[in-house]
């Protein structure tokens, strides 16, 4: 910038020095497909860090034609644990965890989609606007290069730019052009902004499915064995025959503020159903089977977690 050339310059340039910080995109297209048919798409996303705690927070929400981009992704990353809540096939959400390698050379710094690829500033418009606390100075957009654009037709908007160290500290324009989601081209109109902020006041956090597992909550027998922990699954086995097992969720569930569900008869297996939603607004739906054997139960549980 200060030769006078215009570069696209990759969204992350620059922020190797910036170690606690909150950043926010949005992202919304509108138009219509081959057959005119109309369509609309958008992405959101929420990032925070704390390199010095070595701590990460993302949360994506994707709207689009592509049945593999569109929902709701959060990740995490802690205390040399790496967290996903994802869908689970069969309903509700869970939480997988899995441990950091010694070596993550190979891992991406961030698991959300990046929209936005690069940014080419033109004209200068302003200096010294302070932006969040931070000093920038203010081009106009002369380029974008955006995820699943092919045909960018026109552009327009402002980049702020920090001054020492120079990086994006805010953007916000529109587009118009074609984009392509499965081998299929759209044609539409796109508004974007993007913005780094509360520079020193993020502490992140887990999502409250990866720090209150809800298998947490759901007790089992003292004299329970075989006990396997398949998130949302729990399968164990009992000497207490099925009547007893069932006797024990009905009352140990209800002690610890669970609505019991009303459940049909099933002359094959008993079954227990409940839920409660926790403080922290986790709502949790269970099912309990439980099988009698030759001297001992054989029990199911199945939870959900919306």
């Amino acid at each position: 910038m200060t030769q006078g050339i215009s570069i696209g310059i990759l969204l992350d340039s620059g922020k190797e020095s910036i170690s606690n910080y909150r950043e926010e995109f949005h992202f919304q297209l509108n138009g219509e497909d081959e057959t005119g048919a109309a369509y609309n798409g958008s992405q959101d996303y929420l990032i925070e860090v704390d390199k010095t705690a070595d701590s990460q927070h993302e949360i994506e929400t994707i709207q689009s034609p592509s049945r593999y981009l569109s929902g709701i992704h959060e990740y995490a990353k802690a205390d040399g644990f790496f967290y996903i809540v994802r869908d689970e096939y069969q309903g509700g959400r869970i939480c997988e965890k899995r441990e950091l390698p010694a070596d993550t050379s190979h891992y991406a710094d961030f698991s959300v989609i990046r929209t936005i690829l690069t940014i080419t500033p033109g004209e200068l418009l302003e200096k010294n606007m302070r932006v969040n606390g931070v000093l920038a100075d203010v081009y106009e957009i002369k380029d974008i290069s955006l995820l699943t654009v092919r045909e960018l037709n026109k552009v327009s908007g402002k980049v702020w730019i920090a001054q020492e160290p120079a990086y994006f500290l805010k953007a916000e324009g529109e587009i118009e052009g074609v984009v392509e989601f499965e081998n299929r081209y759209y044609k539409g109109n796109g508004t974007f902004t993007y913005e780094m902020k509360d520079f020193d006041q993020v502490e992140v956090q887990l999502p409250a499915l990866c720090a209150y597992p809800p298998e947490e909550m759901i007790p089992l027998p003292p004299n329970a064995t075989e006990i396997r922990n398949e998130p949302p699954r729990i399968h164990f086995s009992s000497p207490d025959s099925a009547d007893q097992v069932q006797i024990y969720y009905l009352n140990e569930l209800a002690s610890q503020g669970w609505e019991i569900l009303e459940v049909p008869p099933n002359e094959f297996e008993k079954v227990v159903q409940a839920r409660i939603t926790t403080q922290q607004d986790i709502e949790i739906l269970l099912e309990i089977k439980i099988h009698s054997m030759v001297d001992y139960s054989k029990v199911n549980i199945h939870w959900q977690a919306q």
